[in-house]
């Protein structure tokens, strides 16, 4: 799985009800991703001890200001070839905030824990600093 960062409205001539549709979000250009940007499926079992198949994104952020989303591209790898299969988008998120306006990194979630104690590498933050 790859992510990119697009706009966080969609392109007039795409279909912004199918999340699939690649013509529906336009890629912000340049080099504005740090970090993780492609993931292998990872077998993990959830916070309820359920089996799952998870793409973890543990390290990846933003440097250009403004509202984006993330396209998640899926790719199968057939012959020896990268074959498309599909792809959605993320709910509209604000990238770079101001100091003035930065509340600190929130506490990382229960599932966050449970993955990184199956050995996935996160960076987890115990309490919420104010």
């Amino acid at each position: 799985m790859i992510a990119v960062l697009v706009e966080a409205e969609p392109a007039p001539q795409g279909d912004p009800n199918d999340p699939s549709s690649t013509d529906a979000w336009k890629p912000v250009q340049g080099n504005n991703l740090l970090g993780q940007t492609v993931s292998s499926l990872h077998r993990l079992k959830d916070v309820n001890n359920a089996d799952g198949g998870y793409f973890v994104f543990g390290d990846i952020s933003c440097k250009r200001i403004g509202f984006y989303r993330l396209q998640f591209n899926l790719f199968d790898f057939q012959n020896g070839e990268a074959v498309f299969v599909k792809s959605t988008v993320s709910e509209p998120f604000q990238a770079v905030v101001s100091s003035k306006e930065f509340r600190g990194q929130r506490e990382s979630t229960p599932l966050s824990r449970t993955f990184s104690d199956q050995g996935v590498r996160l960076r987890l933050r115990k309490e919420q600093r104010v």
